[in-house]
């Protein structure tokens, strides 16, 4: 859900203690509507439970890992997706989330500390660069990382060469971003628009899509992206900016990811959602054992599910899937 109360995060922050704590802003997370989650004790073939303590924001996939942020206990776990084990845990700074992968490092937000951590993947060492106020996802280009700043309408441009920081002003509270086409793609949950940022001018291009568009999911020269208003994913083709479809999902979508010739994004209500990138065909929703399956990530064949209501990872074979 949206960062839309930043005024309230410490009173959020002190009923951590006496729950299983809050995300940056969490406060509009904790209203959601039914879980499609099954009965308990019902099994699903397809899904299989990571236990990783703590509070699970994110998930990655990269360099033979998969790694999760823990927003509460400020740190990224680096799992081996094939035993499932934690092989590492690497401190970062105040409220870990969003992350992505380049020059050999994985880049996560601190959304509670207005910085961003770079993790070398072969030595573990870290450092730490100031971005804007509640960076809240960060994705890899052109030799860069590139930080959306909620609270402060901007994207961030890290340069990975030299740690050179520049930014650029987007639309109204930007959460999720993108890269597709050769550009970054911000969905700016404030006004209802995405931003293009071209890496090399940096110049922005405004295309308003309406609704609260928030996560994303890109792949080739597509951009999908979440509107958590309407309850549906706007599909846009990154060489034209323009709409190609409004594919209606579940209430909530949060953030997706693509694996083979699906997109998928799961929902806040508990389900996950596959869409066809030839069709548009919608399937789902397949009942998860979630109450906020936050971010996704396709590795390995796999799709890895930070569950932000619990204190696991969710991890589905799509190969068996229902129908």
């Amino acid at each position: 859900m949206p960062r839309i109360a930043i005024l309230l995060i410490a009173a959020i922050l002190a009923l951590a203690s006496c729950s299983s704590g809050s995300a940056p802003g969490g406060g509009a997370r904790s209203g959601h509507r039914a879980s499609t989650a099954p009965a308990p004790g019902q099994r699903l073939a397809y899904l299989h439970t990571l236990r990783t303590g703590g509070k699970p924001c994110a998930v990655l996939g990269a360099a033979d890992a998969i790694w999760v942020a823990d927003i509460v206990d400020a740190r990224v776990d680096r799992i081996d997706p094939a035993t499932g084990k934690i092989t590492a845990r690497i401190k970062t700074g105040l409220q870990p989330c969003g992350m992505a992968y380049g020059a050999r490092s994985v880049w996560v937000e601190n959304y509670g500390a207005d910085t961003v951590t770079r993790i070398d993947v072969r030595t573990l060492r870290s450092r730490t660069y100031p971005v804007g106020a509640s960076p809240y996802d960060v994705t890899f280009l052109a030799g860069a990382a590139w930080v959306t700043n909620y609270a402060a309408s901007t994207v961030t441009r890290i340069d990975a060469a030299t740690g050179r920081t520049r930014s650029i002003t987007v639309g109204l509270s930007p959460e999720g971003i993108a890269r597709a086409a050769g550009a970054l793609w911000t969905a700016n949950y404030g006004d209802g628009t995405v931003s293009r940022i071209d890496p090399s001018s940096l110049r922005v291009r405004t295309l308003t899509i309406g609704g609260s568009p928030a996560w994303t999911a890109y792949a080739g020269s597509t951009v999908w992206v979440g509107d958590q208003t309407a309850g549906t994913i706007v599909r846009i083709n990154a060489r034209t900016a323009t709409i190609v479809a409004r594919i209606k999902v579940g209430r909530t979508p949060n953030d997706g990811d693509v694996l083979g010739s699906s997109v998928w994004f799961p929902d806040k209500g508990g389900g996950l959602y596959r869409i066809s990138r030839t069709s548009n065909r919608v399937s789902g929703p397949y009942p998860l054992h979630a109450a906020d399956p936050f971010t996704l990530a396709a590795y390995d064949g796999r799709l890895w599910i930070a569950n932000y209501g619990g204190t696991d990872v969710l991890v589905v074979s799509p190969a068996q899937l229902p129908g």
